[in-house]
């Protein structure tokens, strides 16, 4: 069994806008058709509420997010393992000088993903450091024509 997907924010608001990006990694991941829903992170729906009443959105895309959260399976922030793994990939990319290290819920979203065991996937060229180190899996899709971009 393969294993399952966690969509940064990023990847689901694109998702939610229907965009080619999303509709690439859609095939390319077979997202929709995999016996595994995909896997978001609780903050990143707080994280869509706030860009949807930021930008006005009006209600087809708002209730297009309420389908998605009904597709995909969320992770709580509140599991303890999340906090460690936070920890520890904070001190990593702390002491890397990793950007990473600056995006404090993309660290929580990478935490998420080792602790559920799932395969990120990211549009945010930060969790590049991430790829092929141990305990991450992690797929860095080109923000403009939805591909993964290439092992260094």
């Amino acid at each position: 069994m393969r294993e399952p997907f966690l969509l940064d924010t990023a990847l689901l608001l694109h998702w939610t806008r229907g965009s080619p990006q999303a509709e690439k990694a859609e095939q390319r991941f077979q997202l929709k058709a995999s016996e595994l829903r995909p896997l978001i992170w609780e903050v990143s729906i707080g994280e869509m509420l706030a860009f949807s009443r930021q930008l006005g959105w009006g209600e087809p895309k708002r209730r297009r997010l309420a389908e998605i959260e009904r597709q995909v399976v969320v992770v709580p922030i509140s599991d303890r393992r999340i906090m460690e793994a936070y920890a520890d990939l904070s001190t990593l990319a702390h002491a890397s000088n990793w950007p990473l290290f600056h995006g404090k819920n993309d660290l929580w979203i990478g935490a998420a993903a080792k602790v559920a065991g799932a395969h990120l996937l990211t549009m945010d060229k930060d969790f590049l450091p991430l790829r092929g180190h141990a305990g991450w899996n992690v797929t860095v899709l080109d923000a403009h024509p939805g591909e993964p971009l290439p092992a260094p």
